[in-house]
């Protein structure tokens, strides 16, 4: 079950290095399940996937009225948005206009539909960028449209054909999140308030990809870069941005606006934190993704770079020559795991997540209820997730 739809948090399971990083990634108390009274996901996850399934039926119609054969690539995205997701973004959004002291007003779930569209252009584009053959248990977009060259007899080279239509489609999803936004039954003047943060949500996005593409390949890299990256990347595009476009929306003020800013960088590092975990750690049936993949894409996480720091001549050599090895093999990654958590990194950087959460707990101080204790919830949510 995904953590986020309000099922329990349960331990990470980690193979070779298990035991001792279970009891590293085991939080100081255990936490009671949410119900779905107090699930903060649970105000936005079904109004938002409703607004999604209306939404995109309408684009899948217009598309294949230009031409029949761009059903499959419309289709694909249809069925990427509604195949799970944790629906992070568009609660971000949510609870972020009610922060503002704004009543629920069902126009929130457009942008925060516009959220999640702009996530699935991300994850398409991503699993390229990646090599991914996989998301959320299917096969990623570039992989079906490659299937797709071959199911309808076209020539010439089929995975060229996937990667070329996976582009594009992450293209429509993009065309189509800006769509979804526009048509928002909102105030014009709260569209171009919101308008003007999910500009610089899509800017920082792009910056933070690029960053991480370029971070993979620099041997010199820092643990403060990696932390750039993590907080363009995932964390301003997951959590504040998402949290400052709904308040932007509701009519924000300087002090609420620092006070969501620093929750959601707070909460967003974490959350990329967290992924870098489970990247290495985590359970592909969770996660959605193979579990050897940053490996081979030498990703330079703040874990890897934590454990490349801590780690003698001999373990960082090691683990230098896994980093970027399109042909590692799961003991490869069982002696990558290993010498992150001997080194102690795996330790260092739940400490670290640990920071972030008190940090953002604190910045809510201000916030009225009940935007205050589903931020806290989503805050807990986002670091003890484990997919």
């Amino acid at each position: 079950m995904d953590a986020a739809s309000g099922g329990a948090v349960r331990p990470i399971e980690v193979g070779m290095a298990g035991r001792t990083a279970r009891e590293q990634l085991a939080t100081d108390e255990a936490q009671p399940s949410m119900t779905a009274s107090d699930d903060p996901l649970a105000a936005v996850a079904e109004p938002v996937d409703t607004a999604l399934r209306v939404f995109l039926a309408a684009r899948l119609d217009e598309l294949t009225a230009l031409d029949p054969a761009l059903e499959p690539v419309g289709r694909e995205i249809a069925d990427l948005v509604t195949a799970g997701g944790k629906r992070l973004r568009p609660a971000f959004v949510y609870w972020g206009h009610r922060a503002t002291g704004a009543d629920h007003d069902d126009g929130v779930f457009g942008p925060a539909g516009a959220v999640e569209l702009l996530h699935t252009f991300a994850l398409v584009h991503d699993d390229i960028m990646d090599r991914s053959a996989e998301r959320r248990g299917r096969p990623a977009v570039h992989t079906a449209l490659a299937s797709t060259h071959a199911a309808e007899g076209l020539t010439g080279d089929e995975e060229w054909f996937g990667v070329g239509g996976g582009i594009l489609a992450g293209d429509l999803a993009f065309v189509w999140a800006d769509q979804m936004l526009d048509d928002a039954d909102l105030p014009a003047v709260a569209l171009e308030r919101a308008r003007t943060v999910f500009t610089a949500l899509r800017v920082e996005v792009m910056a933070g990809q690029y960053l991480d593409l370029r971070l993979a390949g620099r041997p010199d890299a820092a643990e403060a870069d990696a932390r750039r990256v993590a907080l363009l990347k995932s964390g301003r595009y997951t959590v504040t941005r998402p949290l400052q476009l709904g308040a932007a929306i509701g009519g924000s003020h300087d002090l609420l606006d620092a006070s969501l800013r620093t929750y959601g960088d707070a909460v967003g590092l974490a959350f990329q934190l967290r992924d870098d975990v489970l990247g290495l750690f985590g359970d592909p049936a969770d996660t959605g993704k193979g579990a050897l993949e940053d490996l081979r894409e030498g990703k330079r996480t703040v874990l890897v770079l934590r454990a490349m720091e801590l780690a003698g001549a001999a373990e960082r050599r090691v683990l230098a020559a896994i980093l970027g090895d399109p042909e590692l093999d799961d003991g490869d990654a069982d002696r990558a795991r290993q010498i992150v958590v001997e080194t102690g990194a795996l330790a260092a950087v739940e400490r670290l997540l640990r920071a972030q959460q008190e940090q953002a707990h604190d910045a809510l101080a201000t916030v009225a209820e009940p935007a205050r204790s589903a931020l806290h919830a989503l805050a807990d949510l986002a670091v003890r997730r484990v997919a």
